[in-house]
């Protein structure tokens, strides 16, 4: 008998928010001796009585042609980045069009996202025909084995698919287990520096020259401490481990797991990308999303170490200020690097899009999502770009004129030829259910090293610790 999971195993796997699920319930085939010979005798018995009514059965049972079905085929598709609600808003006309569907779609938050999918599968009915997730949720369904994993693998459509050689190739690893890809990479993320050019120019620093770490760390000691007002100013605005210190991660060549799915917290790497990042501490503002825009416009605050995602909610929050639109300070450069001819770029965040096992429209689901992710044929990745600030995982659409366009929040800067630059550079990365175990066990150290009430190696060794009991609880 094949094993199955358990409902007390779905839940283990729901504890670290991995919905490993067996689709079907597993019966066992019970076969008695005696029923079967009860059962072919009686088989005898019918077939000897309808043979003389054979010809009366046929005509009785002549197939009735059933008329095809008409009209759009329904796709659900579930999402929930906000920010990427005005692409696929604009164009559902496109998709119900090209694939004579009708796309109905959801925005639901993230937490209520992980929730209701295992829930629907649980139930048997309710779950989207497409799903986009954050990254770091769908990491956490590739546990297990095929035939736990909920999600449909893309390698047979993909073997075919003009899309898979024009999408980075380290995109698309993010999202693989036992070589199989589950989901489409809708973005790359890279880091970049966003700076405020006329407060810096005050002080006589550019940033874009800035090469290394310790160069932008002797810049940050220059700028003064309050604005004009009696404010206080700050050289760097982050979360304390986002941009900044996932940037020098993957600038040192680390991720939060290693190519055998170890974690990396107690390598030499990543205590040096720690230390680095906290020499910053005095110059730093906890980033508020709540002011961000107004305090980079304002020069308060000085940088900002961005993915793509984030300088697109600053171009669209500044969208009807055409007073400072029309002088904009604002400019983007790439990030500083340990050494000259590094890297200098990191990426932060993600997202990916999946076809259930369970969604009944299986082939067409995925060939809506992969339409939907990269097709640009009417340049629809550099409106994309336009619409988010998002650049594609899609290389080949990066040599069109949306990319190269003058943009007014950078003063004329155009800021895609930045962001690209940074994803050509950008060092692949493998992902893996444990790697969110890993990062929450780190996260909840770092904020006691930042206020100084533990050190450096005292940090390393308890999120190590945390991590590697937390890993072990949901083997």
């Amino acid at each position: 008998m094949k094993p199955c999971i358990t409902r007390r195993e779905l839940l283990r796997y729901l504890g670290v928010g991995s919905a490993g699920l067996a689709l079907a319930a597993c019966q066992p085939k019970i076969v008695e001796v005696e029923k079967q010979v009860t059962t072919v005798v009686e088989v005898e018995k019918v077939v000897e009585q309808t043979v003389v009514v054979e010809k009366e059965v046929e005509v009785i049972k002549e197939p009735t042609a059933v008329p095809a079905p008409t009209g759009p085929t329904t796709l659900t598709f579930w999402f929930t980045a906000e920010n990427h609600k005005p692409e696929y808003e604009s164009r559902i006309p496109e998709f119900n069009e090209k694939f004579n569907i009708d796309l109905k779609w959801e925005l639901l938050s993230r937490d209520a996202q992980t929730k209701k999918f295992p829930a629907t599968l649980m139930a048997g009915s309710g779950f989207p025909d497409v799903i986009e997730m954050n990254a770091g949720d769908i990491i956490k369904f590739l546990k297990g084995d095929d035939n736990i994993i909920p999600f449909t693998a893309l390698n047979e459509v993909l073997a075919t698919s003009p899309y898979y050689e024009q999408v980075l190739e380290s995109r698309w690893d993010r999202f693989t287990k036992g070589g199989n890809r589950y989901a489409c990479p809708h973005d790359v993320h890279p880091i970049v520096m966003l700076y405020n050019s006329a407060e810096w120019a005050k002080i006589g620093i550019d940033p874009s020259t800035l090469v290394t770490w310790d160069e932008y760390l002797e810049a940050c000691a220059k700028v003064p401490s309050t604005m004009p007002d009696g404010r206080p100013r700050y050289a760097v605005m982050d979360a304390l481990t986002g941009g900044n210190l996932l940037a020098r991660m993957l600038e040192k060549g680390i991720w939060w797991t290693d190519q055998q799915e170890e974690p990396t917290l107690t390598t030499s790497e990543f205590k040096e990308a720690v230390e680095n990042w906290m020499k910053f501490k005095p110059y730093f503002l906890l980033r508020d999303d709540s002011i961000q825009i107004a305090a980079m416009k304002e020069g308060q605050v000085m940088t900002m170490m961005t993915p793509d995602w984030q300088f697109g909610i600053h171009v669209q929050g500044t969208l009807e200020d055409a007073e400072f639109l029309a002088n904009s300070p604002m400019r983007i450069a790439r990030i500083p690097d340990f050494v000259p001819d590094g890297p200098h770029t990191g990426s932060w965040g993600g997202t990916g899009c999946l076809v259930p096992k369970v969604a009944p429209n299986q082939q067409l689901s995925i060939e809506v999502m992969l339409y939907m992710y990269f097709e640009n044929g009417n340049g629809q990745m550099a409106k994309r770009f336009k619409d988010t600030g998002i650049i594609p995982p899609v290389k080949t659409s990066w040599g069109d004129p949306g990319f190269h366009e003058e943009m007014p929040y950078l003063g004329g800067q155009k800021g895609a030829e930045v962001f690209i630059a940074a994803a050509e550079d950008l060092p692949g990365y493998s992902e893996n259910w444990k790697t969110g175990l890993i990062s929450e066990s780190w996260n909840e150290q770092f904020p006691l090293l930042w206020d100084g009430q533990i050190s450096i190696d005292e940090a390393i060794e308890a999120a190590d610790a945390s991590a590697r009991d937390k890993i072990a609880k949901n083997e």
